[in-house]
């Protein structure tokens, strides 16, 4: 905004533009969230700016809203860590995005407002056959899946893999890769409604929790040949 003084000369003040995001001041519940106006992330040189339509929701962002894990910097906090949208400015480094593109981000704090600043090695293309939903749904539990079939443990043809919480998004994930690689899936859950999900997701067997699971799959171990893991 320019204006002009009684002495001619002018004056000039910068006024950062607002955005809403979803923030909270103290520990607790839900109830701590606050629906503010803040300032607009700065964007640095290998960053590019995001205005969201779609934000990704983990048990993490509950775990920090409890104040289980460790915050930095000073309140209001902003939630989320994934998200999808489109590009609305690049940094002076960033070469491979441009304005306009839609794209999803992983593992990049501060995703719970209408716009979010995120390093450049973190976006990623988003086809136009692929939701803003799916996209910002997708990426921390696929990445966490594909981080255990290939780094926690490699699995390969015959691998016999049993899954914890196959019937969730992570496990559902996870079966899905394990088959995809030749590998077999033992799944684990609570219900019953639980056991078709993860059976509909591709697991050989399931068992519940509230059964005798350790000495089923190790009866199972003792049919059949090959390598284990327990995920």
């Amino acid at each position: 905004l320019f204006s002009s003084s009684h002495t001619g000369t002018l004056q000039v003040t910068i006024r950062r533009i607002k955005m809403k995001a979803l923030c909270y001041s103290s520990f607790g519940g839900p109830e701590v969230l606050e629906y503010l106006e803040l300032p607009e992330p700065n964007v640095g040189e290998d960053q590019v700016l995001i205005r969201t339509r779609a934000i990704g929701l983990n048990f993490a962002d509950i775990y920090r809203r409890k104040g289980n894990y460790h915050q930095s910097g000073s309140s209001p906090w902003i939630l989320g860590y994934e998200g999808s949208g489109v590009v609305e400015r690049v940094g002076s480094n960033v070469k491979d995005v441009k304005v306009g593109d839609r794209v999803a981000f992983a593992d990049s704090p501060f995703a719970n407002a209408e716009l979010v600043a995120v390093d450049s090695q973190k976006v990623i293309p988003l086809p136009n056959d692929i939701s803003f939903e799916t996209a910002a749904a997708l990426l921390l539990q696929g990445l966490t899946a594909h981080y255990l079939v290939h780094d926690s443990f490699v699995i390969q043809r015959e691998s016999v893999a049993i899954v914890h919480a196959s019937a969730g998004g992570v496990g559902q994930l996870l079966t899905q890769l394990i088959k995809m690689k030749g590998g077999k899936v033992i799944g684990l859950t609570s219900s019953q409604e639980k056991r078709e999900i993860a059976l509909s997701a591709g697991a050989d067997l399931v068992f519940l929790y509230s059964e005798d699971w350790v000495e089923l799959c190790k009866k199972r171990r003792k049919r059949r040949k090959g390598s284990g893991c327990l995920l």
